[in-house]
């Protein structure tokens, strides 16, 4: 009868082990991460673990946040997890050899991303996401702000993109007319003209 009791609450310490979940804080949101994303670091208001999960506050950061995965992603998704507007990205990631998931969403009066390994919303990031406080941003005006964020991003990059071949351009031209005497400061300095000329 001992060892049967004695099996029992092994049995019983084991279980609650295997479905112990931590407890971590992100901008004043508390979310209880599931066992099989525990064992991360917080940093910087971010949870991570490896490259398999993570989450944190995008509200600092949304275009840079969401403006790649969202430019790039093979699919997306708008749907309501209990009072929550989310928006769903997914696409193939090399690094972990398989499909990565982004989900964005509101709680309170702020923007969280949640990534994950995966290419659907599982029961434990709708837990995560269903457990904190409801969104204070209406569902159209969430999806609206993410719009103007891929759209800005888009605008960066092709304006980072346009300034970089007007520089590589500027220092061709300066390059060839001036072979021998290729000089870094005098280069700068007439780059530096030419964009303060142009504004």
């Amino acid at each position: 009868m001992k060892r049967i009791l004695l099996i029992l609450l092994i049995i019983f310490l084991l279980a609650n082990c295997v479905n112990a979940s931590e407890k971590i804080e992100i901008n004043d949101v508390k979310f209880e991460i599931p066992s099989k994303y525990s064992g991360g670091e917080i940093s910087d208001e971010e949870y991570e673990l490896d490259n398999e999960f993570s989450i944190r506050c995008v509200d600092d950061d949304i275009i840079q946040a969401m403006g790649l995965w969202a430019s790039e992603c093979e699919s997306s998704k708008d749907l309501n997890i209990e009072n929550h507007p989310v928006r769903h990205f997914c696409q193939y990631n090399k690094y972990v050899n398989g499909n990565h998931s982004h989900a964005y969403f509101a709680s309170g009066q702020s923007v969280y991303e949640i990534s994950w390994v995966g290419d659907k919303i599982n029961s434990d990031i709708k837990k995560l996401i269903k457990n904190t406080p409801q969104s204070e941003i209406d569902d159209d005006a969430f999806y609206t702000a993410l719009d103007k964020s891929v759209d800005l991003y888009k605008q960066q990059r092709k304006d980072k993109l346009n300034q970089e071949a007007e520089y590589n351009y500027l220092e061709s031209k300066y390059s060839s007319s001036n072979p021998k005497t290729h000089d870094d400061t005098r280069f700068r300095q007439i780059l530096y003209t030419y964009y303060l000329n142009r504004r």
